[in-house]
């Protein structure tokens, strides 16, 4: 196990504890897709305590560890949503939307992740930045958004305005968009599905998975002859997910019909 694994699961459940100990939601800082899936498989010794993956965003891809005392009447990310919608003082997370100035050029995602490194926050304490044209949206823990808001001014060559919005107002304006796609594969292994999907060669999918850069519903998969079903979903690193919509029809000559939504 390496170092930081060590650290940050004795974080978990030192959150966990605290839980427990006082009736009250904890959460954890932000986690990445590696870092989620470890903990996923971390057991606590504490059956009172529900922990539930929370990024803010629907379909978020990092995401905080929110622990939950028993008289919390939420028992997945969709009925944790509407508790932080209807008590919004309990959410551990805050959306800002942040808006450029007409005159600003076009921003990417490092333009805005690289605007807050330069202002000294930390990658944990921030989520998925979801760009538009008009500027982004932020997930970001309540600890440090206000600093954002106060300060995040800047991104490359654009000015920026910042201010935090309701979890509810921001759910519709910040839903990723899928774009349609279908392939055909001889198998429903991952390898094939993530060289298809990812427009990658077959070794490049298969290094991906070795290496664990590959997430199955969550959970990290270094297996590339894992079966894909319907309604998977298939993260990888730096290049984005996508979701496995149809597998059920086959061309004309035997290959499965894949049929996906993807998501940068």
């Amino acid at each position: 196990m390496l170092s930081e694994d060590k650290l940050l699961f004795a974080k978990i459940e030192d959150k966990a504890r605290s839980c427990a100990d006082n009736s009250m939601i904890t959460s954890s800082d932000f986690l990445d897709m590696r870092q989620r899936s470890e903990v996923s498989s971390l057991r606590l010794p504490f059956s009172d305590v529900k922990r539930i993956f929370y990024g803010g965003f629907e379909g978020a891809e990092r995401s905080v560890a929110v622990f939950l005392p028993e008289y919390i009447k939420a028992d997945n990310e969709s009925s944790l949503r509407k508790y932080f919608i209807e008590n919004p003082d309990d959410d551990p997370i805050r959306i800002i939307d942040v808006s450029k100035d007409r005159f600003s050029p076009k921003l990417s995602h490092r333009d805005y992740l690289g605007a807050l490194m330069a202002l000294g926050i930390k990658r944990e304490m921030t989520g998925d930045i979801i760009v538009s044209e008009s500027g982004c949206r932020i997930a970001a823990l309540e600890k440090t958004a206000r600093f954002i808001v106060e300060n995040l001014d800047k991104a490359g060559r654009g000015s920026l305005a910042a201010r935090i919005v309701p979890l509810g107002d921001a759910d519709a304006d910040s839903a990723p968009q899928g774009k349609p796609d279908s392939f055909t594969v001889s198998s429903l292994r991952l390898d094939s599905i993530v060289k298809n999907g990812f427009g990658i060669s077959r070794s490049a999918a298969c290094e991906a998975i070795n290496a664990g850069m590959v997430f199955v519903n969550d959970i990290e998969c270094t297996k590339a002859d894992k079966r894909i079903a319907e309604n998977d979903k298939i993260v990888m690193r730096h290049k984005g997910r996508m979701i496995v919509n149809d597998c059920s029809s086959f061309s004309k000559k035997g290959r499965v019909i894949v049929n996906i939504l993807r998501f940068q």
